[in-house]
């Protein structure tokens, strides 16, 4: 990156805008950056990171001007790479009015084309992460790799322990592999362990769960759901009985209900009868009803129309009497109105008149005092220019004396422009001379470096040279060696990886051989013993089954014994025996049977029958085992089969031995092989750092042979350019008839100094005089105006004078000396607003009279008529009535009044007849269908509870079963997932044994920052190497830095043979440059990053401790490393330092009231 321009505006101590040009700044190579602490140079670099980052490097966010409310920056900058690209960033910042925090309002990026500008990103992050991706840095990097802090890495040079290793950790940025990287590890390795303890608790919750027992469960499981299934079927046939007898039970209860309810309803059979009597007498008076309706409600009409008709006619005559007496009042309110009301007007629009003129008059009696009040401000005003005026004319005449004095004391100081010009030319001579001697001195001093470098070069290429025969002769014999080594190879690890896979395999199946072969003997073993139990089982079991039924016979033998006594008990004598058919009977023979000894056997055959099921269940189980047991020698059997016998030719012993003695033997050779290739390599190394000394030696001889020709030209030329100047300062002295260019120079510096003042003076009194000038002219003006105004202004007082007069004259003679003219006004208007008022008042009641009557009137016609009508429809309704009343056999209409029912109670009636016949109907087909269905069956209360409690029971059995075989069947599932999950936590505990095992090797790795160290070597050695390349470069190859096996920096002194000592033996500018070397190393490891190079870097170092010998060392060095590519600036407060640089940017620190911090480019 190379910058082009920056303009900064708000920042920190900069208010004004200011433009630093970096392209004129950066011609020389060289540069500094002066001014006092406090100024504003780190500003600089801080407007640089704002434009491109959108933040300052030191990390504040109060860095806008406490007197500014924004801030711009643009930065201009381009890219070398393949092409060359130009960049333009513009970022623009805001004061919060609320919080006082300094917020972005806008940035943009363009890119910048032949003069055309194409926007490429705009938006706050979008630009900073454009900036980015152009440079290939991040903020810190590009700060790191821009500002240099020297300090740093002389005291790196120098330490040691713990303070090294921290210092190496924050140059190379390791934290990250450090501290940081150690907690991730401990918080890491915590986590997992408590994931470990969390596992061996959740397998302490599986310590009673194993195969055994969930093969014990399910073989329960199998033996109740054999039961469930027989159980099942028992109530299968007992729901089937319960079914049908619950059929038949309801048949029974149903007909009883339908029998009972038929007998009940055909007791309202009367009631039904009468209803429907009634119902159709309703029917006919409803037929009737219209008529009858018809007939009254003609009869009521006719009454009320001759009620209102009487009332009308009373009416009409009240209003006729009030329509007169209107009529006479409309007269006399005609009679005022036709007379009175003009003469009024007449008098109303005189007032109008008056009114109008007198508020014309005020206005005009307003005017006129303004107008005076007016006429006073204005003779003040003109008194007051009066005076300024003369005031204005005396300092105008003073002011012009006071010129003329100082253009007199000026044309004394004049010098001739021709002289001066020369004297200029002699200081320029006299300056260039000296120029040249110290450049002579400088040419001396370096010829004789030259002379000792190219000596030196000499001697160096022929000891390389004789260093680089003796390695090639080494190298071919190390060669050789190899080469006879790789022909006694004894195999690679491709081969030992084979012999250890059949190693593993072996052992693998001698192992699953003895295992199966164990597991056979051992179930063997286990199959004898179950076969003997089994055997006892089965032995008990035969004689259990002998004696039951001898207790059987026993019991049915005493069981019909007692049938027999029962029997012959119950029969008379003379009676036939059912049994044998006599009639007699020897009952004195009976003896009584003795009921405990049945007792006695039928509980022993009850304990024997359990024990019998007992001794089936365990053969049953004994069975199953004994099953279990043959299938998995069965199964062991054949996995004994499946491993062969190809392993057995060759024991584990002898193919440990076998394995051990060739990694010994490859290990061995892969020993001697990477020690002899690294021989090799450290040869070929050295034999390539030989050629590059070699080469850089030549190089360093032909170029001091250059250099040395181009020196002695360079003398040459420079001491004949001196004669030359001196010979001109002669001639010139010996013309001007002076001796001193300097002395003279400064006299006339001082005249001029003083001319220069004059002018000043001169020309801030003609400013002053202008100004009193323009004033004068001002006020003239002034003055003519005030005048002007005063005149007209009384010319409009007069006649505003002799219109009020006239208007007062004029009110008078249309209203005499009447002072109240409103209340005269009110007077007159309500005058003519009554008689309007009772006018109109009496036209509105005369026409609403009118209007009554005549309404009225056709009201009474209306009403005649209509009574006409309703007493001959009267007729024809009675006529209707008695011709219904006939038809339907009514007597009379009270008759049909007393028998009226309504429409909805009749049809109540008849629906109640229909639904009784249709329920009557229904409930004796319902009856003959159930007789039908129970075909007659019969079945009493004693036996349908018989057949319930069977069923019932049966129920509750399976019921019970059920839960047992569901509780079981997920006791299985639940010990089957347990078992899965439980072999899952075993393989989960072993990953993670493994991981914290891995874990804690690498917190042993990390122990003790052994990593940072070992990162920070090996940046430190690719660092070491460009610094050396360096240094070389700065020194003309008499230094070189190196590192040891421990990371100390060891300086090589090829002055004295290449010899090494420690980087603390160096003086203040030996150790100044050996650092500066280290410094640009890490910029250019850093800017790897990048996607370019940078072209500039500044140097922020305390220059104002070193010595005027350290000094000279520090800016020789300093002119020898920038390059057209390679821009160097000092940033320094250290006035000494300026005069040895060529282009210097001075930043002048703020002052108050003008701007802030300003800067300037200025060049020696």
């Amino acid at each position: 990156m190379k910058p082009i321009n920056l303009k900064i505006k708000g920042l920190n101590s900069f208010i004004e805008a200011q433009e630093i040009n970096f392209e004129k700044l950066t011609e020389k190579g060289l540069f500094g950056i002066f001014g006092p602490t406090g100024s504003g140079k780190s500003t600089i670099l801080d407007g640089i990171t704002l434009a491109l980052y959108g933040e300052v490097a030191r990390k504040s966010s109060n860095f806008m001007n406490t007197n500014c409310d924004s801030l711009n920056v643009s930065y201009q900058f381009q890219m070398t790479d393949n092409n060359i690209k130009s960049y333009r960033v513009d970022r623009e910042f805001k004061r919060d009015n609320k919080t006082g925090l300094v917020r972005s309002k806008s940035a943009k990026v363009v890119e910048i084309t032949c003069g055309k500008e194409q926007i490429l990103e705009e938006g706050i992050k979008q630009v900073t992460q454009k900036c980015e991706e152009i440079i290939g840095l991040k903020l810190e990097d590009f700060t790191r790799t821009v500002v240099l802090p020297q300090g740093k890495f002389s005291e790196f040079l120098k330490l040691e322990g713990k303070e090294r290793r921290n210092m190496l950790e924050r140059i190379f940025n390791l934290q990250k592999y450090g501290d940081e990287l150690s907690v991730k590890l401990g918080s890491k390795i915590k986590g997992e362990k408590q994931k470990s303890d969390l596992l061996d608790g959740q397998l302490k919750n599986y310590e009673d769960i194993n195969d055994e027992i969930l093969k014990n469960k399910t073989s329960d499981l199998a033996e109740i759901k054999e039961q469930c299934k027989k159980c099942r079927s028992d109530l299968n046939n007992a729901e089937k009985s319960f079914n049908e007898a619950k059929e038949l039970w309801n048949l029974q209860i149903e007909l009883k209900e339908k029998t009972e309810e038929k007998n009940e309803l055909e007791k309202n059979e009367d009631d039904i009868i009468e209803k429907k009597k009634r119902a159709a007498l309703g029917i006919s008076v409803l037929k009737v009803k219209p008529y009858i309706d018809s007939y009254e409600n003609t009869i009521k009409q006719i009454d009320k129309v001759n009620t209102e008709l009487s009332i009308l006619k009373n009416d009409a005559e009240t209003i006729k009497t009030e329509k007169e007496k209107n009529y006479k009042q409309l007269e006399i309110y005609q009679n005022k109105k036709d007379n009175e009301l003009p003469i009024l007007k007449v008098k109303e629009q005189r007032v109008n008149d008056a009114i109008e003129e007198k508020l014309s008059l005020g206005k005009l009696l307003n005017e006129a005092s303004d107008l005076k009040c007016d006429i006073d401000k204005l003779n003040e005003k003109l008194s007051y220019a009066n005076k300024d005026l003369n005031k204005n004319n005396n300092n105008i005449n003073s002011l012009n004396k006071a010129v003329s004095e100082s253009e007199n004391q000026i044309d004394m100081l004049k010098f001739d422009e021709e002289y001066k010009r020369k004297i200029n030319e002699g200081i320029i001579l006299l300056n260039k001379y000296d120029n040249i001697e110290e450049q002579k001195r400088v040419l001396n001093k370096e010829t004789v470096i030259a002379v000792s470098n190219i000596s030196e070069a000499r001697k160096n290429n022929e000891h390389l040279s004789k260093e680089l025969k003796t390695e090639e002769i080494l190298l071919k014999k190390m060669e050789e060696y190899i080469n006879n080594l790789n022909e006694n190879c004894p195999g690679d690890q491709n081969t030992l990886l084979a012999l250890q896979q059949k190693l593993i395999s072996a052992k693998e199946k001698w192992d699953k051989y003895n295992e199966y072969t164990s597991s056979v003997n051992i179930s063997n073993d286990k199959l004898i013993e179950l076969k003997k139990e089994m055997t006892a089982h089965e032995n008990e079991k035969l004689i259990t089954d002998e004696s039951l039924k001898h207790v059987n016979a026993e019991i049915k033998k005493i069981e019909k014994e007692n049938l027999a006594i029962t029997l012959r008990s119950t029969l008379s004598e003379g009676e036939a025996c059912p049994v044998c058919g006599s009639s007699v009977h020897h009952g004195e023979k009976l003896e009584a049977i003795d009921t405990s000894k049945l007792d006695n056997l039928k509980t022993d055959y009850d304990l024997k029958e359990e024990k019998i099921k007992n001794l089936n269940t365990v053969i049953g189980k004994l069975q199953a085992n004994i099953e279990a047991v043959i299938a998995n020698i069965i199964s062991i059997e054949e996995k004994l089969q499946q491993l062969g016998d190809e392993f057995k030719s060759c024991s584990v012993q002898e193919l440990e031995n076998k394995f051990e003695k060739l990694k010994n033997d490859i290990n061995n050779y892969n020993d001697v092989k990477v020690k002899s290739e690294k021989d090799v390599k450290a040869i070929n190394e050295k034999m390539n750092n030989i050629n590059i000394d070699y080469n850089k030696s030549n190089a360093k001889l032909n170029h001091n042979n250059e250099y040395l020709t181009k020196l002695k030209n360079d003398f040459n030329a420079k001491d004949e350019e001196a004669r030359k100047i001196n010979i001109e300062l002669s001639a010139l002295k010996d013309e001007l008839s002076i001796e001193d260019f300097k002395e003279k120079s400064d006299e006339i510096f001082k005249k001029e100094k003083e001319k220069a003042a004059l002018e000043k003076d001169i020309k801030k009194k003609r400013e002053s005089l202008f100004e009193e000038q323009a004033l004068n002219d001002k006020l003239k003006k002034a003055i003519i105006s005030i005048n002007e105004e005063l005149k007209e202004k009384n010319a409009t007082l007069n006649e505003k004078s002799i219109t009020i007069e006239d208007k007062k004259n004029s009110i008078k003679n249309k209203i005499g000396n009447e002072e109240n003219l409103d209340n005269l006004k009110n007077s007159i208007v309500n005058e003519i607003r009554k008689i309007e008022d009772e006018y109109d008042a009496s036209v509105i009641r005369n026409k609403e009279t009118e209007k009554q009557y005549n309404e009225c009137n056709e009201k009474i016609i209306s009403f005649q008529g209509n009574l006409n009508s309703l007493n001959q429809r009267l007729i024809k309704d009675k006529e209707d009535l008695d011709s219904a009343l006939r038809e339907e056999g009514i007597k009379d209409i009270r008759d049909a009044k007393d028998n009226f029912i309504s429409k909805q109670e009749i049809d109540i009636m008849l629906l109640q007849t229909e639904e009784y016949k249709a329920e009557i109907t229904k409930l004796s087909g319902a009856v003959e269908d159930l007789i039908k269905k129970i075909n007659n069956r019969s079945l009493n209360e004693e036996e349908w509870l018989e057949i319930q409690n069977v069923k019932n029971e049966k129920s509750e059995t399976l019921e019970m079963l059920t839960e047992n075989s569901i509780k079981l069947e997920q006791e299985v599932k639940n010990i089957s997932e347990k078992l899965i999950y439980k072999k899952e936590l075993l393989n989960n505990k072993e990953e993670l044994d493994h991981k914290l095992s891995l874990l804690d090797d690498l917190e042993k790795l990390f122990k003790g920052k052994k990593f940072v160290e070992f990162v920070a070597a090996n940046q430190l050695k690719y660092v070491s190497i460009e610094a050396c390349k360096k240094l070389k470069e700065i020194t003309g190859g008499q230094y070189g830095l190196d590192v040891d096996e421990n990371g100390r920096f060891l300086i090589r002194d090829y002055k004295n043979g290449g010899v090494q000592r420690d980087a603390s033996t160096l003086s203040g500018g030996e150790t100044f440059v050996a650092s500066l070397s280290l410094a640009l190393a890490l910029s250019a490891q850093i800017q790897l990053k990048g996607t370019a190079p940078l072209e500039l870097f500044f140097l922020d170092e305390g220059f104002g401790t070193l010595d005027d010998n350290l000094l000279e060392v520090v800016m020789d060095s300093l002119e020898k490393i920038h390059n057209s590519r390679l821009s160097i600036g000092i940033i320094s407060h250290v006035e000494s330092i300026k005069n040895r640089v060529p282009v210097k940017l001075t930043v002048t620190p703020a002052v108050s009231g003008m701007g802030g911090s300003k800067v300037k480019i200025e060049r020696n």
